[in-house]
């Protein structure tokens, strides 16, 4: 009974601390991840990610599953928060039984700190890191399963633990270093590494290096090979130490988190990171005959499972922040480890006073409670931003203002909300900040676009485009300003321009539609707008423009057909009433034609 209550305990908290963001919208790259992410929407895109994989990393079994979740949840983020939510609670649950399994005294506190602990709340409260909560449990199973076989040497659970380490690895390669971890265990556990547990463990590193070989792989050539990196090897070794001392702080004292962070620009060489780190290290070696050996198991699992995500393999994601919290979600079960090993330490000491060890278990217990309320609340007050992209952006910019994406994302809000003056300020910050960012300088256009600036918003995605001349979104925007202002040769050319970037994109062909029929090629515009509609059958304007060019040439039903398919997507497309008024009317059907006409000045007017 006491177990199941405080199995309850962790599920109540968990869902406390991230019920603000449970029907929260998508955010940043979610779009890209899943709403927009057209394998999800295939038949085989259950299958899909294993042989044909698509995006920068080779994560084929969360892309699998992924698929399963569009097919129950579609485009609602509701499913997908409660599936990386219920995902957190199971992690938080097997940490509690690892530590158990390992003989750590107050094994709950570690799964309880865990569950609240607000640098996980990244992983669990924004969508796209799902490949972070659904690679934990498995990966937990996986060591419990080591513990037990190096216990008893039953055969099943030396296969378990490599069946589970598999699916691990193939939902996220960062838990790569498992084998070391493993390593690291027998001599916890006996002092020493032998000849057994190099065979033991050797599956386990080849496993590793496959997937390993192909996450560097997919990094270089489709992630940073996009990107590019921008630093020499010195400078990430340095940055690499620093952002270790940075997630030891975070873990200790959770505060002023945040979903980007700057360089650390320390006066201190870059070897004082590592000098400390080492001096820390020192000292449990010293004391490894007692408790610096349990020091060693919880701090290596921490550093060790860091280490990939350090930067010093270079990551596309490192160009945006030098660390960031979904990185230490996997190294924070470490950390939680110790300090659960530690109140069990003192929890020991305090019975071993007698008179006053009752009042010094007391005090223990509520220095322990208020120490959880306060990671609780923080990580429901930082969870609370991620319910939205304003929430997330603002509190980005307050915590880190030099951080040009933040400013960049948060102006794009704002230009979503037609608070213009606000965008453009923003978005002016974004370019000073980063002056190379082709997506800060489109953004920007759009900016003074939607301002009535024109020039000046072709001017900025030129400079986009200078910057990086494949940038499709860019030669986009700069056709659709050229087409508003009538300059429909240019305007084409910008569009197959777009379409040799990106054949899909449904709305440049509807605007190259555009411009070939105002440049009197009707036939041109008539293909463009079928393979708009090919593409997106749901593009409304495209159904329009298609009835407009029946209309043109006299073909009346087939323009009613398209105005009445536009209404059926948009009921309050304004246009289409007005358009099929005319063509209804056309025919003689004058009565259904006034009553077309009606709907459009209603529409017209709301």
């Amino acid at each position: 009974m006491k177990k199941v209550a405080r199995i309850l305990i962790i599920a109540a908290v968990s869902a406390w601390i991230y019920y603000p963001c449970i029907h929260g919208t998508w955010l940043w790259d979610d779009g890209l991840e899943v709403a927009q992410n057209a394998v999800l929407r295939a038949p085989g895109g259950w299958w899909q990610p294993w042989v044909h994989p698509q995006g920068m990393d080779y994560f084929p079994l969360k892309g699998s599953l992924q698929w399963i979740e569009w097919h129950l949840w579609g485009a609602d983020p509701t499913g997908y928060h409660v599936v990386n939510l219920s995902l957190h609670i199971v992690g938080a649950l097997l940490v509690w039984r690892l530590l158990r399994v390992l003989g750590v005294r107050c094994a709950f506190i570690g799964g309880l700190l865990f569950a609240v602990h607000p640098l996980a709340v990244e992983s669990v409260a924004w969508i796209s890191e799902f490949k972070n909560t659904v690679s934990l449990p498995p990966l937990l199973l996986a060591s419990a399963a080591y513990v037990e076989f190096d216990r008893d040497r039953r055969p099943w659970a030396w296969i378990s633990s490599l069946l589970w380490f598999l699916a691990a690895l193939a939902c996220k390669t960062s838990v790569v270093m498992f084998p070391v971890i493993l390593l690291l265990f027998a001599w916890w556990r006996r002092g020493r590494i032998g000849i057994r547990d190099l065979r033991d463990s050797a599956p386990f590193f080849g496993a590793s290096l496959a997937m390993g070989a192909a996450t560097v792989w997919f990094q270089s050539t489709r992630a940073i090979g996009v990107a590019g990196t921008q630093s020499g090897l010195a400078e990430r070794v340095g940055q690499a130490g620093w952002s270790i001392v940075s997630y030891a702080r975070q873990s200790l004292l959770p505060e002023g988190l945040a979903p980007i962070y700057p360089p650390v620009a320390g006066f201190l060489p870059a070897c004082v990171p590592w000098l400390a780190i080492a001096l820390v290290l020192s000292v449990f070696w010293v004391w490894r005959a007692s408790w610096g050996r349990h020091a060693l198991l919880g701090s290596g699992w921490f550093l060790i499972n860091l280490a990939p995500v350090l930067g010093i393999i270079p990551m596309a994601y490192l160009r945006i922040s030098p660390r960031a919290d979904h990185f230490a979600y996997l190294p924070l079960v470490g950390w939680v480890g110790l300090a659960a090993a530690a109140y069990g330490a003192a929890v020991d000491a305090c019975q071993r006073h007698k008179g006053s060890g009752a009042l010094l278990r007391l005090f223990l217990t509520g220095v322990a409670a208020a120490a959880a309320c306060e990671l609780v609340f923080e990580a429901l007050g930082y969870a609370a931003a991620f319910r939205d992209e304003k929430a997330l952006w603002t509190l980005a910019v307050e915590r880190n203002p030099a951080a040009w994406l933040a400013r960049n994302n948060l102006g794009k809000v704002f230009l979503q909300e037609h608070r213009t003056a606000d965008a453009e300020a923003q978005l002016r910050k974004a370019v000073t900040l980063k002056p190379d960012s082709p997506e800060a300088h489109a953004n920007l256009g759009n900016c003074l676009a939607a301002e009535g600036l024109a020039a000046e918003a072709r001017g900025e995605y030129r400079t986009a485009l200078g910057i990086e001349p494949a940038f499709a979104g860019a030669h986009y925007d700069l056709g659709l300003s050229l087409l508003r202002s009538g300059l429909l040769e240019q305007a084409a050319g910008e569009f197959w321009a777009t379409l040799r970037l990106d054949p899909r994109h449904a709305q440049a062909h509807n605007n190259l539609g555009l411009a070939l029929a105002g440049s009197g090629n009707p036939a041109g515009a008539m293909e463009h707008y079928r393979l708009a509609l090919a593409i997106d059958p749901g593009l409304e304007e495209a159904h329009l423009n298609l009835g407009n060019i029946y209309f043109r040439q006299g073909r009346l039903e087939d323009a009613v057909s398209e105005y009445r398919e536009a209404l059926r997507i948009d009921p309050g497309y304004a246009g289409a009433h007005n358009n099929l008024g005319q063509a209804l009317a056309g025919l003689g059907r004058e009565k259904e034609a006034q009553a077309e006409f009606e709907k459009a000045r209603g529409a017209a007017n709301h």
